[in-house]
Formats: structure tokens, C-alpha cells, sequence
């Protein structure tokens, strides 16, 4: 069951909750909206029950990021066990001023503990005139290899982003698995089943039940997989974090983060207005069910448009909520184990 709760009062119990773990300005700005946004999107593995694990990497923090090598249009940082938003926002950062000089930046992370969706990094990028290609290694081990029974890979999602001359970029974000593994703890918080076809137990059968999912599989069959394998040895082995079963914690993850300028081929202008018309031919293309649409990637979840979202309220779980208010009076209240992290 779920209690309809204003988006101002959730804001502001997460500030709250924030404020009282030293995080505060842009950072808490930046970790309120990215939550707050998957939740309204309907994307509830990567909101408010997500935020509710910020306490584990919170207790793991040991300093500021460094930068351990930088030449050219490359770097590489040691994320220092820092939160995954402020280790992501300087990587992006980096890799966008790495851009601008050289028309490419390249920025390898490691060492830090999760972030949310890729999303709000995508966006960054596109709003500051460039392209992204964002991707990690989304482990420990929790989806299995096409025909296997194991897990093996991690979700490994990858966003792409491309700027428009609309209010907003254009930003795809997908994981390759066919679910991501927050599902499993979503399911648990709802008391609901998981998708069918997409978990299997520890003998390999699909199961429906939570508390029995072993691991996850790719999406799209043996394509989807070869995209997962590959973007495992991409965020993995290319800049020296670790793969496969050999990650055993949040720690142990990598983070590609790729920024391009338009300008180094065309000029950014000109590509904002192919961007554009790209995406209005495939808006207008004839859909298949009468008096259906057709969206770009990113404009529809769950069968509903993004801009069709509710802004003022939510529908939050009960017990979502009741911990929000205790991490909003005390240093208590979210998720104390790392089941709850994926």
C-alpha cells in the first residue's frame, strides 16, 4: 500500500535527511532531483527507495576524488570511496572541459559507490552542447551469461545523450539486462511479484518470487548479451577495474564517461537541427495500433508519456515513507545492508 505525499514534503524530508549527513548546496540539489525524477517517472528501482541506501556509501567515505593520470584527452580518477552522484558530477565535469580542448574527453572512474541512473549525467553533457556516452559495470555478479544459469555480469547500463534545440536533450538510458537487479529489492518493498521472464532462481528456472531470484539475463537474447560482455571489459578491464565475478562490492565497479563535440565534424548548431528532424520523422511515423504514437527513447515509460507526469504528487510505499521521515529526524532509518544496493 501507498500514501499520496506532496513532491515539496519528499523534497524536503531528503534535504533534511541530507543536511543532517553533512551533505548540502549543489551536491544535495543534484541527489535530490536525480531520485525525485526516477520516482516520478515511474522508474521506482532508482528512486526514493534507492536514496534510502545512501547511509551505506555515506559510512564508506574516506576523502576528496583524485585524479591519478591526465594526458591529452584522457583521465583517470580514484573515486576515493566517495558517494557515486559528487564522484560521477566530477567525472563528467572533467570529461566535458577535456571536450572542449580537445574535442574529446575520456574520464575513467573508479573506487566510489553508486550513483542512481546515468541520466542526469547524459543531460549535463547535452546541455552543455556535447554528446555523451556514459557506462559501468553495474555488478556485484547478478546477471547471467546468454544459456547460463550464473550470474556472472553486471547490469551494465550505457546512456547516450545528444543536445537539441529543444528545453530538453535528447538522453537514452537503458541497461542491458532484461531488468535491472533493483527490481528485486522494488518487488520486496511492494510486496509484489517480479516481471515474468526475466529472473531465474539458483537451478536456472525463471522465477517470479524475490526472494528466490538468483540472477537476472541480458536483454535481447544473445545480442543483448554481446553488449553486456562488452561493456563489461569497456568499464572494466580498459581502465583497470575489475570484471565478472572478481567484483564483490560497489567499490570494485568502473565508470566510462566519453564526451564528443559536434564541432569537431559539423558545428553544433547544425547538429542540434538534424537531431531534431531525426526525431520528428520518427515521431511521425505511422504506429502500429490505430490511433497510437510514436516516441523517441526517453519520452515514454511504461506505456506513458514522461510529459504526462504528475510534478506536484506522489504515490509512495508506506514504509518508503515511514523511513524518510526517521532519516529526516536521526541517522537512521534507510537500508543498512548492501542486498539493498543493486
Amino acid at each position: 500500500m501507498g500514501v499520496v505525499v506532496s513532491a515539496d514534503e519528499i523534497r524536503e524530508l531528503m534535504r533534511k535527511a541530507l543536511e543532517r549527513r553533512n551533505i548540502v548546496g549543489e551536491y544535495a540539489d543534484f541527489i535530490i532531483s536525480d531520485y525525485m525524477e526516477s520516482e516520478m517517472e515511474g522508474h521506482k528501482t532508482h528512486g526514493l527507495s534507492k536514496f534510502l541506501t545512501i547511509d551505506i556509501g555515506i559510512g564508506e567515505r574516506s576523502g576528496d576524488v583524485k585524479v591519478l593520470k591526465q594526458e591529452g584527452c584522457f583521465a583517470k580518477i580514484d573515486g576515493n570511496r566517495e558517494l557515486g552522484h559528487i564522484a560521477a558530477l566530477y567525472a563528467t565535469n572533467l570529461a566535458i572541459q577535456l571536450a572542449e580542448k580537445h574535442g574529446v574527453g575520456v574520464v575513467a572512474l573508479s573506487n566510489n559507490s553508486r550513483y542512481s541512473r546515468i541520466t542526469p549525467y547524459g543531460r549535463k553533457i547535452a546541455n552543455e552542447g556535447y554528446i555523451g556516452i556514459i557506462s559501468n559495470n553495474g555488478g556485484p555478479a547478478c546477471v547471467a551469461p546468454f544459456g547460463g544459469t550464473r550470474g556472472i555480469f553486471g547490469t551494465n547500463p550505457i546512456c547516450f545523450s545528444f543536445p537539441s534545440n529543444r528545453e530538453k536533450p535528447y538522453v537514452f538510458d537503458l541497461s542491458t539486462a532484461q531488468r535491472v537487479w533493483g527490481e528485486v529489492r522494488q518487488a520486496i518493498v511492494e510486496n509484489r511479484p517480479l516481471p515474468e521472464n526475466s529472473f531465474i532462481d539458483d537451478n536456472g528456472n525463471f522465477t517470479t518470487d524475490p526472494h528466490q531470484a538468483a540472477a537476472g539475463i541480458p536483454f535481447g537474447g544473445p545480442k543483448g548479451f554481446a553488449m553486456c560482455y562488452a561493456l563489461e571489459v569497456l568499464t572494466g578491464a580498459l581502465i583497470g577495474a575489475k570484471m565478472g565475478t572478481a567484483v564483490k562490492d560497489e567499490y570494485d565497479l568502473g565508470y566510462l564517461f566519453i564526451v564528443l563535440s559536434p564541432n569537431m565534424f559539423s558545428s553544433l548548431e547544425t547538429f542540434r537541427d538534424e537531431m531534431d528532424k531525426m526525431a520528428e520523422e520518427v515521431r511521425q511515423c505511422p504506429p502500429m495500433k490505430p490511433g497510437g504514437k510514436v516516441f523517441v527513447p526517453g519520452e515514454v515509460f511504461k506505456g506513458k508519456a514522461v510529459s504526462d507526469i504528475d510534478e506536484n504528487q506522489l504515490d509512495v510505499e508506506e514504509d518508503v515513507y515511514r523511513r524518510l521521515r526517521i532519516m529526516s529526524e536521526s541517522l537512521e532509518g534507510g537500508y543498512e545492508n548492501s542486498k539493498h544496493l543493486n
